[in-house]
């Protein structure tokens, strides 16, 4: 109070001057805003939010300033028509827009491809939250599409797609494609790596899908393949390290290729767009280009909907510093859910100790995998990476009983773990919230699938506490198989981490062999060969192939099975 007077309150025309103001010669943003709200439509926080790329927190700061001078229809807003004189000379005058897209013009030239990509997002699987999913708009995945055709020489080439919850290697063929050129897709989400498969064959786009948990490794088919790699990782400096290094390691030519990033942060929040790129300066890139606002979602409003593309390229340094960049699984990468940088730790002493006690007979030694295992526990251990990414080293083999911690955030590799035990029993520890656990349909779906290598004993929910579950296996003796093609599913699985056309081939031989009759490579290979409706699964190992395609493989080994002499 001055000269006990009341000190006025500001106009809303004063406040927003001091909103932008805060933002210097950044200001054009807050002019953006208030173009939008003069214009005459009513829009609410949401589509000013997409409309301008700036986040939430700033947009809503604007809506406050004005809120005196706005009038409202539903959830929308805009500056009363008596009002808006007022603001002529605050936010400049000119189009709501002053910057002008130029990667979207080759993206809107042909609205066909535009609809026919927003059919297909709408088709596809919804986000998941806890893999921080958020759908870029058709017409940004339709920019990069054109980016990458457009700016690169991609006839005959590989294209690696390190995560891909926005179809961009669909929309990379829908745009046009190349002669000769193909596409791998590398996904944890089992729903996403199917719609992509199905997408991509009905059209006979040559895309090829392979299940990976990136914190665990990048499959081994992928290494060194790629000629150039998109990742839209998640927007943690954990993570985009992460999906940079793994698309990295993907990547074929250090000397011409590229990884194209899309990462964004908000405008008020510098120190996190630091501190991702503070996180990749290990791997000695060079930031070719940095285009901003070039990706547009719908959501990520605290980022503006918005996010820069990152064109980076690889130097003399950038290999070795790949191959080194990801060695901890644990490390924290998404924002939500049971793998993010919030969530709880996994296995205390006490309930690693109760899951060696179920899973391991007395006296007995088993393998332990993953981390958590009490430090008197007894028996050998082996990181997670290293037992799915390999078969077992010699001196960890003929274990008797394998117990495997895929809590908290590993769950979606319970598959692939007992594809690469090949022990007498094994023990799962995970998440009972999983798909496989939370209902019978979903443990008799588990308990066939992988039933040619394991007979699951007990599924044990709540176990060994609140939120926590154990699978025992026990390992299914070949005279517990029909004769026929579990036999040979039987062999291919216990060579998980081999070349699956390898195993098949090797497994029709044995099944001949017990039968007491010969067949010759040449015959088996000939075999698998006509029995196969997905040539391109058979250069894949089984721990790469998504879930729906095995299915597909018992399919065609029943064939070829039922067609051999005898």
């Amino acid at each position: 109070m001055t000269n006990g007077e009341p000190p006025q309150r500001r106009t809303p025309v004063e406040a927003v001057r001091a909103v932008r103001d805060e933002f210097g010669i950044d200001a054009r943003r807050i002019d953006q805003i208030g173009r939008l709200l003069a214009a005459g439509e009513f829009r609410t926080v949401e589509d000013v939010v997409s409309l301008t790329g700036t986040s939430r927190r700033t947009v809503e700061a604007v809506f406050r300033a004005l809120e005196p001078h706005l009038e409202s229809s539903g959830d929308g807003r805009r500056i009363g028509k008596r009002h808006v004189g007022e603001y002529r000379g605050v936010f400049g005058a000119g189009e709501p827009f002053g910057v002008r897209d130029p990667w979207a013009e080759p993206a809107r030239r042909d609205p066909a491809v535009l609809a026919a990509m927003d059919r297909l997002i709408g088709a596809a699987p919804p986000p998941v939250q806890a893999l921080d999913h958020v759908p870029a708009t058709a017409e940004t995945v339709v920019k990069r599409a054109r980016f990458m055709l457009d700016g690169f020489d991609l006839t005959g080439a590989h294209v690696l797609f390190a995560g891909d919850h926005d179809l961009t290697s669909l929309g990379l063929f829908l745009a046009g494609g190349a002669p000769g050129l193909r596409a791998s897709v590398v996904d944890v989400d089992e729903r996403l790596l199917e719609f992509i498969d199905a997408e991509a064959a009905r059209r006979g786009w040559d895309v090829r899908c392979l299940f990976a948990d990136l914190r665990l490794g990048l499959p081994a088919a992928l290494g060194e393949s790629a000629d150039l790699v998109f990742t839209d990782p998640p927007y943690t400096p954990e993570g985009v390290r992460l999906f940079v290094a793994r698309g990295l390691q993907g990547l074929r030519d250090h000397r011409n290729g590229r990884v194209l990033l899309a990462y964004g942060f908000g405008e008020r929040q510098p120190a996190l767009g630091l501190a991702v790129q503070k996180a990749l300066n290990p791997l000695h890139l060079a930031y070719e280009a940095v285009l901003p606002n070039f990706n547009r979602y719908a959501g990520a409003q605290a980022v503006g909907s918005a996010a820069a593309l990152y064109v980076l390229r690889p130097t003399r340094r950038t290999a070795a510093a790949a191959r080194a960049a990801a060695d901890d699984p644990r490390a924290a990468l998404y924002t939500h859910g049971a793998q993010s940088v919030e969530a709880a730790a996994g296995l205390d002493g006490e309930a690693a100790a109760r899951v060696v006690e179920l899973g391991a007979g007395p006296g007995e030694q088993p393998l332990l995998v993953g981390d958590d295992w009490p430090a008197d526990a007894p028996g050998r251990r082996i990181g997670l990476p290293a037992f799915l990414g390999a078969p077992l080293p010699r001196h960890l083999r003929d274990h008797g009983t394998v117990l495997v911690n895929l809590y908290p955030g590993f769950g979606a590799s319970a598959v692939r773990a007992l594809l690469a035990a090949n022990a007498r029993r094994a023990a799962l520890v995970c998440r009972n919230d999983l798909p496989f656990l939370k209902d019978a349909e979903g443990q008799r779906e588990f308990a066939r699938l992988i039933g040619p290598k394991y007979r699951i004993a007990r599924f044990l929910r709540g176990t060994p506490g609140p939120g926590q579950a154990v699978v025992l296996a026990e390992r299914t003796a070949p005279d517990d198989e029909p004769p026929g093609a579990g036999r040979v599913l039987g062999h291919i699985y216990a060579r998980a981490h081999g070349k699956l056309g390898n195993g098949w081939r090797e497994g029709l031989i044995a099944l001949q062999k017990a039968a007491g009759r010969a067949l010759t490579k040449s015959e088996a290979r000939a075999a698998v060969a006509s029995a196969a409706s997905r040539p391109d699964m058979l250069e894949l190992s089984p721990m790469d192939l998504p879930r729906h395609l095995f299915a597909v493989l018992e399919e065609d080994v029943a064939r070829s099975a039922a067609a051999l002499p005898g």
